[in-house]
């Protein structure tokens, strides 16, 4: 999939205008220009850093030079609030990616953005009155470090403080399933189309939506507890990027302090059997450590390890679904720990020509977490 080149003008836009949302790709950006006092079409402009304490973010982030919040986990929301009629914010990201755009609690829409730098119009024109924005990155972690410098604001426009984010938190820990990968497949793109990714869709959002919680997805494609799905141990698997703020920088590390769930929920295992059924001392050994060092980050969280619905008996490949909960079994077993529960998962079809579960496979996967976590949260 080609995609046009930045210009210095917008050729077409997504923004609440006149009252109704307006669904559309970007053909370019505000603009390249980075820093305070800007303008924007229209007249004078502030620019307010990304990390201003008027705006608050829902999962892991980076605090970058002169304020900007760097993110690359799937699902970090920007929320805000402010009184005008028009905000730009200003993204950079090394190559196409996709946000997920909310304003007033209206349905979403999708932004595309990048590469490079430049300043998207999120609402316009709408009087001089209190708005709220929620900004979602869609993208998956192997799909690059995004940054959002900052936002613009209309001239005479003010932040007001911040929205309250659910007192309930949750956390989900995985691959790319939980990253969303393929919850907006649609039929004739390329499966590497990254246009294909909304973590929104995931089965984890669904459920923190539904349970009124904020929710943390620590999740990346291709990784596993002890190996990737090439079988290598060296990359960032779990207990790596676990640890990271931004999940290939180990320079970055995140501080578990800052957000401690009430409940995680942990879906790794399908890319530790993608080269082949592990040695059981591998997996379960590396899953326990795994375990322990969680449960140390949130004494109190309820920790449900998932099965793999992408992973099924077959003469092919061998009986990978089954092996998986027989370890799964025996870690739940051997960790000796009350809150430490099997999450029960049908296998999903897919979507076509491809093992990642489709969107409304996610909302299936949902369905069947849901009720195990209101019995054992007591929600």
């Amino acid at each position: 999939m080609k995609y046009p080149a930045k210009s210095s003008t917008p050729a077409c836009g997504l923004f609440l205008q006149a009252g109704r949302l307006v669904r559309r790709f970007f053909s370019g950006a505000l603009g390249v220009a980075a820093g305070v006092g800007a303008a924007t079409a229209g007249g004078a402009s502030r620019f307010v850093p990304a990390n201003d304490a008027a705006f608050v973010y829902e999962g892991r982030v980076a605090i970058g030079a002169g304020g900007s919040v760097h993110m690359a986990f799937p699902g970090v929301t920007a929320h805000l609030r402010f009184r005008g009629d028009s905000l730009n914010v200003q993204v950079e990201a090394p190559k196409p990616l996709y946000f997920d755009v909310s304003v007033d609690g209206g349905a979403f829409v999708e932004l595309a953005v990048g590469p490079g730098a430049g300043f998207y119009p999120l609402v316009r024109g709408v009087g001089a009155s209190a708005h709220t924005v929620a900004l979602v990155r869609r993208n998956e972690s192997w799909q690059g470090v995004c940054t959002i410098r900052g936002f613009m604001l209309g001239d005479g426009a003010q932040v007001l403080p911040p929205p309250d984010l659910p007192v309930r938190k949750l956390m989900f820990i995985g691959d790319s399933v939980t990253c969303g990968e393929l919850t907006d497949f649609q039929p004739g793109r390329d499966f590497h189309d990254p246009a294909n990714s909304d973590a929104r869709l995931s089965y984890g959002m669904i459920l923190a939506r539904r349970l009124s919680a904020q929710c943390h997805l620590v999740s990346y494609g291709g990784r596993g507890i002890f190996r990737d799905w090439q079988g290598n141990r060296a990359t960032g698997n779990a207990s790596q990027f676990y640890e990271r703020a931004l999940p290939d920088e180990p320079g970055v590390p995140w501080d578990h302090a800052r957000y401690v769930p009430d409940a995680i929920g942990i879906q790794l295992g399908t890319n530790d059997f993608s080269p082949g059924i592990p040695a059981e001392g591998d997996f379960v050994g590396a899953y326990l450590s795994f375990i322990r060092k969680v449960r140390a980050d949130a004494p109190k969280a309820l920790i449900f390890l998932m099965e793999s619905p992408m992973l099924a008996d077959n003469s092919a490949r061998g009986p990978r679904r089954s092996v998986l909960r027989a370890y799964l079994e025996q870690i739940v077993a051997r960790s000796a720990d009350s809150r430490v529960i099997l999450a029960p998962l049908s296998h999903a079809a897919g979507v076509p020509g491809n093992e990642h579960p489709s969107g409304r496979e996610h909302e299936a996967m949902a369905d069947e977490l849901e009720p195990l976590l209101r019995r054992a949260l007591g929600w």
